[in-house]
């Protein structure tokens, strides 16, 4: 499995590194998706920094964006924030993109993993403030 999974208080972190697969992308968010923990969630922090190359099939990508909608439903309250500025992951923004789907959740874009974490935790003392 090319990827790590790594879950926070309000936010699980996807680490996909090495030779990548739509079919691990694809039983990567069947982990996250089919946890309990799931609904718990705010933010998803993605990051393809380590990967070396990423696999796609029209259809995978479309079956992601199936997966994505459904469990929007179970929870509805995610951000997914894109961490990094490589080629890969502009690969797997066009190809999520070219699926003719609308985005499920908000999607955020960082350059560094700091960053995201930096807006991640200041979100979490706003909202933490509003209630």
């Amino acid at each position: 499995m090319p990827y790590r999974i790594n879950w926070k208080s309000s936010y699980v972190l996807f680490e996909y590194f090495g030779k990548v697969t739509c079919a691990d992308i694809v039983e990567s968010n069947k982990e996250v998706y089919g946890d309990e923990r799931f609904d718990d969630l705010r933010w998803e922090l993605v990051s393809f920094d380590e990967a070396e190359s990423v696999a796609f099939k029209e259809n995978s990508i479309r079956l992601i964006a199936y997966m994505d909608q459904a469990a929007a439903r179970s929870n509805p309250h995610i951000t997914v924030a894109f961490q990094g500025t490589t080629k890969i992951l502009k690969e797997v923004e066009v190809a999520y993109s070219n699926t003719g789907s609308k985005p499920t959740w908000p999607v955020v874009h960082f350059e560094t993993r700091e960053e995201a974490l930096a807006y991640l935790t200041e979100s979490e003392e706003c909202a933490d403030k509003r209630h």
